[in-house]
């Protein structure tokens, strides 16, 4: 959208305008309620904005009930109906319509004269959208010809206020004149908003299918990539049994043959092909991730973090100090959400795993609305300047030869969180520790097809 200039002539207030000028104006919808009055109007017959506002014309002016042959309203309604009907200005003759007094004053009606006018204010369709009904007060005017006559004196000021009447009137004429050149240029302001609107929202369908379409794309190269991943691991795992299986055989025939640095070559063939190995086995696990259904169930989280780590701590000649605090339960797939705790646990475990008093801590935290679990240790640590580095697929902050691992296992427990329509972060400090955080859905339905791919 456009930027207007504070000074841009759209930028005014133009209720403002319209209330402030000296005529006497209503704003009518074609329903005949009134939607804006100007503040000569509401002196003039003695209301009050907020009390006429909403409501009908002939609510706030109906005719005088103790004049049986008052014309005021049915004049006036028939006047309005042509300029909605038709779509032309009407300019009506002196009515006589009689305004209430307020209480204060007494009550009660005030004889009145008026000349009316109604305007049509038009959409870009041509279809009259809005009535501009303006009146003269002219019960002076009245009044004075009534008792032109009477007397030579009554005659003159008859005549010096006709005069001045004369003169007020074509005064009004010209304030009407500018107050009609202001309300066109507003008209045409508010046509051109439409039309800007209107393009304006073109754009945001237009963006809103091409977005549709690079989703549609995206699914597609995210499902061929997983496809591609998983067929390149199957077809690496013969030639690396090869490799494995060989140089285990010169290890366990010909060992005696080698020299030390003979012996040394060959352990890094082992150890080379065995760590290949793993990251095609961690490779499949990230794309089976991606693929499988969820099958969602309760989950008793606490009990699965403490066995978890049951499991884990046997492997372990000294294992950590552990603590699980009560947690509450969740809803998702058994078998990821498992994963989930072995991948966090086990990472604890491994980077804390040089501390004499190790320490790693379960719990959770208050969320929006849904609990935030956390997974602590006081181990490495890491720089947060590189955090978004921590859950891509073969990512590592530490050298392989400080701690073991693919760099795959924080990828697959991203992947598994985002499945159970999760969020996963993590905070630390170099030789500090680190904290992991993560948030399952609570309204995981009971079954989730494999579509729910991150």
């Amino acid at each position: 959208m456009t930027t207007r200039e504070p000074n841009d002539p759209s930028c005014l207030d133009f209720r403002l305008i319209f209330e402030s000028v000296p005529g006497l104006y209503l704003i009518l919808t074609p329903d005949l309620t009134i939607g804006a009055v100007s503040n000569a109007y509401l002196q003039a017959t003695k209301t009050v904005r907020e009390e006429v506002i909403g409501r009908g014309i002939f609510d706030v002016f109906p005719d005088n009930p103790e004049e049986l042959n008052a014309t005021g309203v049915s004049n006036l309604h028939a006047s309005l109906k042509r300029v909605v009907s038709e779509g032309v200005v009407d300019t009506m003759a002196v009515q006589k319509y009689d305004i209430r007094r307020p209480e204060s004053e007494g009550g009660g009606f005030e004889e009145r004269y008026w000349s009316p006018s109604n305007s049509p204010i038009f959409n870009a369709s041509g279809k009259c959208i809005l009535i501009v009904h303006r009146v003269e007060d002219v019960t002076d005017y009245i009044q004075l010809i009534k008792i032109r006559g009477e007397q030579d004196k009554t005659t003159q000021e008859l005549r010096s206020r006709s005069e001045q009447m004369a003169a007020e009137i074509y005064s009004r004429g010209q304030e009407l004149q500018k107050t009609n050149k202001q309300l066109q240029k507003t008209n045409q302001d508010l046509l051109r908003e439409i039309a800007i609107r209107e393009e304006a929202e073109r754009a945001v369908r237009e963006l809103n299918g091409e977005l549709g379409n690079r989703t549609h794309e995206l699914e597609a190269i995210n499902k061929e990539l997983e496809s591609f991943s998983y067929s390149i691991s199957h077809d690496l795992r013969s030639p690396l049994r090869a490799l494995d299986g060989y140089s285990r055989m010169i290890e366990e025939d010909y060992i005696d043959q080698l020299d030390d640095e003979g012996k040394r070559m060959l352990a890094v063939i082992r150890s080379s092909s065995q760590r290949m190995g793993q990251l095609i086995d961690d490779l499949l696990e990230f794309s089976r991730m991606g693929r499988a259904p969820i099958d969602a169930q309760p989950l008793p989280m606490q009990a699965m973090a403490q066995s978890t780590f049951n499991e884990i701590a046997v492997t372990l000649d000294s294992p950590p100090q552990f603590t699980v605090n009560a947690i509450p339960n969740a809803s998702g797939d058994p078998a990821l959400i498992r994963q989930v705790w072995i991948n966090l646990i086990s990472n604890a475990v491994k980077f804390s795993a040089k501390r004499r008093d190790a320490l790693i801590e379960i719990g959770t935290l208050e969320g929006d609305g849904e609990p935030v679990y956390y997974v602590k240790d006081n181990g490495a640590g890491f720089d947060m300047h590189y955090k978004e580095k921590l859950f891509g697929v073969f990512q590592r902050l530490h050298r392989a030869s400080d701690f073991q691992g693919t760099g795959v296992g924080l990828a697959i427990v991203q992947r598994i969180v985002h499945r159970h329509g999760g969020k996963i972060w993590a905070e630390g400090e170099p030789d500090k520790g680190a904290t992991f955080y993560f948030t399952l859905a609570s309204n995981l339905p009971a079954t989730a097809s494999a579509a729910a791919n991150a």
